[in-house]
């Protein structure tokens, strides 16, 4: 099968399914400080498939809740607006990648990207800021490599199979391919389906050499990232994985918290929130 030349890449991409609009607005109405139950739970209702999905988490073990939600308004003010916007990303990411036919790869990626922002999530007060900003960008950090996979299926999923030497590699391998690799992908599809700027930086960025002890979205990602490999939830074969312990080395100026890093306990949470979310 010959390679697709960077023109059609770019071509191949743009006929991904659009991500989902009411998700877009979700997230960026949250941000106002105005912002009321009445209008979230509206804006909601105008994507049923998603809104039932929606519930179908908020009741499922993952959130734990002993009283049954029965609708969006109270579903909002039990979980609270930054909850809800980090819940509906989930599933309208999660919705995204409807595709005929079981993929290991997509499974596999989809993973990592839900066990990232997990991670981030807990880290996200060792960077000073916010858990749910830090789930939802590691969430979409490998929204690039999920769009390649669905647009480039045949040409993709062997580069995938294929263990790689370091993340490097693994990008120079995605431009000898396709002229794009997935970060470049993903700073193009966030900034086309009008993410916020911040969200697009760390999907472009979160491979860039920057140092770990920055308090910052790309840098708490990047390690994210990289722990969620080491924990047993990779997007990519690696010939040799980096360890937790070399990765909690890299963290800010908190070393009590590497000294309490759980890494079965941590593995096991991680799986258990993956499978609940699967279930629901």
């Amino acid at each position: 099968m010959s390679v697709p030349p960077p023109v059609q890449a770019r071509a191949g991409l743009l006929k991904l399914p659009v991500f989902r609009p009411v998700a877009l607005k979700i997230l960026r109405l949250v941000a106002n400080d105005q912002v009321e139950v009445q209008n979230v739970a509206g804006l909601l209702r105008a994507d049923p498939g998603l809104s039932a999905q929606v519930l179908a988490v908020a009741n499922s073990a993952l959130y734990g809740n002993a009283r049954h939600i029965d609708n969006l308004s109270r579903a909002i003010l039990v979980l609270g607006f930054e909850r809800t916007k980090a819940l509906t990303l989930t599933v309208a990411l999660k919705s995204f990648l409807r595709y005929p036919g079981k993929i290991r790869r997509m499974e596999n990626c989809w993973q990592h990207s839900l066990a990232t922002a997990l991670i981030a999530e807990d880290l996200a007060p060792i960077f000073g800021l916010g858990k749910d900003e830090a789930y939802i960008s590691a969430l979409i950090h490998d929204v690039g490599r999920l769009g390649l996979l669905m647009a480039f299926r045949d040409w993709y999923v062997p580069l995938l199979d294929a263990p790689h030497e370091s993340v490097r590699a693994c990008l120079e391998s995605e431009r000898s391919l396709l002229e794009m690799d997935h970060c470049q992908a993903g700073f193009w599809l966030t900034q086309r389906w009008g993410f916020p700027p911040a969200y697009s930086r760390v999907a472009g960025c979160h491979h860039d050499d920057l140092p770990a002890a920055r308090n910052d979205l790309v840098s708490l990602t990047h390690i994210s990232c990289d722990l969620a490999d080491a924990l047993g939830f990779p997007a990519v074969i690696w010939s040799r994985p980096a360890t937790t312990a070399e990765i909690l080395a890299q963290l800010p100026a908190d070393p009590w918290w590497a000294l309490g890093f759980q890494e079965e306990e941590i593995k096991g949470r991680i799986a258990r929130q993956i499978a609940n979310f699967e279930a629901a």
